[in-house]
């Protein structure tokens, strides 16, 4: 088992079951060396930022990671929210899983129940028994599991009864600046239009308000959501990287009330020095801490939910020590962390071989 797995000039290989390569950062993309063939049929392939019907494949994707040759490689390392963790390694191979959750429609149905209906969700519920029976055992094979958030660790015990360690998500902190004119009373809210993320309430929130919301985001409730928005909040669709840097530069509020396993967006706020509204479950709570960092909710409902923006737009927040704070999740942060991680579970397999 080689030693210098973090030497210069090793590049990783990415095998995944199916990726849209359009959206993916060219040098990722490049490092695909395996792929599905039954994930890019016609019909079921992604395109752009259309789903495609790849998840149908659900129940064949166990057998398509167990099934990769993974015999040159001495670490690997499964980035899992459902299969990855089912594939083999050579025995003396460090294998480590970082997961993003235990697999949702196994263990937490509930969590998609909005999206599994009619057949489908029929379907799923068939299945769902013999799901978490694969995963359960394939969950007990890997050296090490790294979780996305305290949620995600806990998860982690509860379903698997495997130890984890926390390192949290990897978030571009440096494409952010906390040195923004502020703008009183102009709060942001940046996610996917879909019920759990809560954009109704969220617009609803500010009506009668004297402040001003903006929006960024698509997804299925957008049509409902442009013929009930009040007249201080503004709906934006795609924006540019830029554009997203700029309203978060220019926000003295943010607002996520959704649960999260992690919570980029949230980083992202507190990077650019703008307090959080957040949900008090998931990764919020890494993430946020209540009237340091902002402000967190109990429920997803309208009364806290206003009381929380009073209350945000007349503290006094510190842009430069929420700035501060994000940086404990910056990508060089997870990458040292993550490297220290390795390098400590790789001697300690060593010594045990």
């Amino acid at each position: 088992m080689r030693r210098d797995l973090f030497a210069p000039g090793h590049e990783a290989d990415v095998f995944t079951f199916h990726a849209a390569h359009e959206l993916l950062p060219p040098d990722l993309s490049r490092s695909i060396v395996h792929e599905s063939r039954l994930a890019r049929l016609p019909g079921i392939r992604q395109h752009g930022h259309q789903p495609g019907r790849w998840r149908y494949l659900l129940p064949y994707m166990p057998l398509y990671y167990r099934g990769l040759n993974l015999e040159a490689y001495d670490l690997v390392i499964s980035s899992s929210h459902a299969c990855a963790l089912q594939v083999r390694p050579r025995p003396d191979a460090l294998h480590v899983v970082y997961c993003y959750t235990p697999m949702r429609y196994a263990w937490m149905p509930e969590t998609d129940g909005r999206r599994m209906t009619g057949m489908k969700g029929y379907a799923l519920g068939a299945v769902t028994a013999g799901l978490r029976e694969v995963d359960r055992r394939a969950a007990q094979r890997p050296d090490a599991f790294i979780a996305i958030s305290s949620a995600v660790q806990e998860r982690i015990e509860r379903f698997y009864g495997r130890e984890s360690t926390v390192i949290h998500a990897p978030v571009d902190t440096e494409d952010f600046s906390p040195h923004g004119d502020k703008q009183h009373g102009h709060f942001l809210w940046v996610h996917r239009l879909v019920p759990y993320k809560h954009p109704v309430l969220v617009a609803e929130a500010f009506r009668g308000l004297p402040y001003r919301l903006t929006m960024v985001g698509v997804g299925p409730l957008e049509r409902r959501l442009r013929t009930m928005l009040p007249p201080n909040v503004e709906l934006k669709s795609w924006v540019s990287r830029q554009e997203l840097g700029d309203l978060y530069a220019q926000a003295s509020g943010f607002i996520h009330v959704g649960e999260e396993d992690f919570g980029i967006t949230m980083v992202e706020a507190m990077a650019s020095g703008t307090p959080v509204i957040a949900l008090n479950r998931g990764g919020a709570r890494d993430i946020v801490r209540n009237d340091v960092d902002g402000i967190l909710i109990a429920e997803p409902a309208l009364e806290p939910l206003r009381a929380a923006i009073e209350a945000l737009a007349t503290h006094t927040w510190d842009p430069s020590a929420l700035a501060l704070r994000a940086q404990n999740f910056s990508r060089r942060a997870f990458v040292q962390r993550m490297i220290e991680f390795i390098q400590a579970r790789s001697e300690a397999k060593t010594r045990l071989a």
